[in-house]
């Protein structure tokens, strides 16, 4: 048992001694600079809509969730999606450089395409790979709050949904901010987003650009795109969006200096109406993608591949208020998705399921909510994903909660049927299955919160990269059934302009030892700790840093400590930030190096 906890004790100690060395100073500082008459900062009871099929209140969520706020965006300086999830325990965002330019998420150990990602409730993941599953076309501007549930969620979601699922949703309001920075490497980013000044009334408008020649050769990237939602009656809700990237991928794939080019198109309509006590809401979205890849900058035309992926679902949801708390949702979800590609073919599937779900109070102080859905693809067969799960409420205080689900994943096209001069895709490649339990406790009094989540899965059939030489090419195959097993802490104190939070999570992953090498499912982290200081300095200063310690399974271990300095203004913030300011050389994606310390500044306009 000491041995066990050794590990747990120096990953901690490394990555959090400077926050314990800062906290009581920022405690004091926080106290001192708020007038006694002025409350801690308290965090609304954030409607969830991504643990359920409809929303419910923090209070009735029985999943390990965990919200990054607006108010927190903002206090600690982050700027990107990418970056402000490296800081929520059992998250890891796998980068293949700065701004998100490709990531691959992972939840609890799950492989990059064993996770879903939503924006605004509209799945991202995309068919042709789960690399795309990280283009996320929103920009922080525009963002109210990111919701991560971890666990399986097929039964709320279904396919993909092993790990856990991200939902970034968007601000509403009135509102209008903006921001310029630039820096090292040719840096040079803006963003901004308005509501309600200028438009019409529940409309929101948000745009971002950035590009950079590079901090290596071949690692340049240019990227922008759009977003437009509104409300154009009270019970329609339009979204379009559009989003383009350009980056160099020197040995993204395999050992060449490559060069990509994508595009996404999102388009969504939401109708809601109440008939005889009934609640309909009906759902479409379409999503086109194109992806231009040129496996050498050096030779155009050889192993130069265009994807051209569309989807397309329709989902229509009744739910009925049962009086005291109780609450059912019934559905339907149909749809397809297809790819023309020079490289895969031109491949296509449909799919249709059915789902319920219940909320239900079986005591003054617990809520059960228990859902089941049925999928059926038209190339994959079908699956059947139940989940159940509760909380209790101990104290005003203190909350308990249970889950146990199953969930699946499909295939991508490129795990099927996918080639080049380092990889070969399977064609008859089987679908992935897995169970989770997870517990935890959230304890909350004030400005505090607390929260411990352990959890373990489950997972049949993984797919995976391996091949038995160096030499040889990769191969897609069901390879493995593995194990995961860990938890999830964190600690936060919020003041009203201040913040200070500490997090940890633990992670094993058990997976049949091969004589083949492996791609994925050994990658992943161990160790995660780390946390967030936000406080004011007087004078209308004020300074946030981020430490994120890492123990990668591979034996990489290092700090990814940033800092931001803002001067606030009547309706401007001037600020100056640095990234891995201790210039830490490491990688995220096996042969992928990533960019050392690089500082920025810049101007926010509210």
């Amino acid at each position: 048992m000491i041995a066990t906890c050794r590990p747990f004790a120096r990953a901690v100690a490394r990555a959090t001694a400077c926050l314990v060395a800062l906290a009581m100073p920022v405690a004091a500082a926080a106290q001192t600079a708020s007038s006694p008459s002025t409350p801690p900062l308290q965090v609304a009871t954030t409607v969830v809509v991504t643990s359920t099929l409809t929303p419910v209140s923090l209070d009735d969520v029985s999943r390990a969730t965990t919200i990054v706020t607006r108010e927190d965006l903002d206090a600690i300086g982050i700027t990107s999606i990418v970056d402000a999830l490296r800081l929520v325990p059992g998250v890891d965002p796998r980068a293949r450089g700065p701004e998100g330019v490709q990531t691959d998420f992972s939840i609890r150990g799950a492989t990059f395409g064993q996770n879903l990602v939503l924006v605004d409730g509209i799945r991202l993941n995309d068919a042709q790979t789960g690399h795309n599953n990280g283009e996320i076309p929103m920009a922080v501007a525009g963002i109210d709050r990111i919701e991560v549930v971890a666990g399986p969620a097929s039964a709320e979601h279904g396919a993909d949904a092993l790990g856990g699922t991200i939902n970034v949703i968007s601000r509403r309001g009135q509102y209008a901010e903006g921001s310029v920075e630039g820096g090292q490497y040719g840096y040079v980013s803006a963003q901004g987003s308005v509501s309600g000044i200028g438009l019409p009334q529940n409309w929101a408008l948000t745009g971002w650009a950035s590009r950079s020649g590079g901090f290596t050769f071949d690692r340049d990237f240019a990227q922008g795109g759009a977003a437009l939602r509104g409300d154009p009656r009270p019970d329609l809700t339009i979204d379009v969006r559009h989003e383009r990237r350009a980056f160099g991928a020197d040995g993204f794939y395999g050992d060449s200096p490559s060069k990509e080019w994508t595009d996404l198109t999102l388009g969504a309509a939401t109708w809601q109406h109440a008939v005889s006590g009934w609640t309909i809401v009906v759902h479409g979205d379409g999503r086109h993608h194109d992806d231009h890849f040129r496996w050498d900058i050096n030779q155009p035309g050889f192993a130069e591949n265009l994807h051209h992926t569309n989807a397309v679902d329709a989902r229509v949801t009744a739910t009925r208020d049962l009086g005291d708390g109780r609450r059912l949702t019934i559905g339907t979800d149909d749809g397809g998705d297809w790819v023309v590609s020079s490289n895969l073919g031109d491949h296509h599937y449909t799919h249709g399921s059915a789902f319920a779900e219940v909320l239900w109070p079986v005591a003054s102080r617990t809520t059960v909510q228990a859902g089941v859905r049925a999928d059926a693809y038209s190339t994959f067969g079908h699956d059947v994903s139940p989940s159940i799960s509760a909380v209790t409420r101990v104290t005003s205080d203190l909350r308990l909660r249970a889950s146990v689900g199953h969930a699946f994943r499909i295939p991508t096209f490129t795990e099927l049927y996918y080639t080049d001069p380092a990889n070969l895709g399977t064609p008859d490649l089987n679908a992935e299955h897995g169970w989770s339990v997870d517990g935890g406790a959230d304890w909350v009094r004030g400005a505090w919160t607390l929260s411990f989540s352990p959890f373990r899965r489950w997972d049949k059939d993984v797919i995976d990269w391996v091949r038995p030489t160096p030499e040889d090419l990769w191969r897609s195959a069901n390879i493995r059934d593995v194990t995961s097993t860990g938890f999830e802490a964190s600690v936060t104190r919020r003041w009203h302009d201040a913040l200070v939070r500490v997090y940890y999570a633990g992670l094993t992953v058990d997976a049949p030892t091969l004589d083949l090498l492996s791609k994925y499912v050994n990658e992943y982290v161990r160790h995660q700790s780390g946390g967030s200081i936000a406080v004011p300095l007087g004078r209308r200063f004020a300074a946030a840093v981020n430490v994120d310690h890492r123990h990668r399974n591979d034996g990489q271990s290092y700090d990814l400590v940033s800092a931001r300095f803002t001067h606030h203004l009547r309706r401007a913030d001037l600020f100056i930030s640095g990234s891995n300011l201790l210039n830490e050389d490491y990688h995220e994606i096996a042969g992928v190096s990533m960019p050392g310390r690089w500082v920025t500044a810049g101007v926010t306009l509210r």
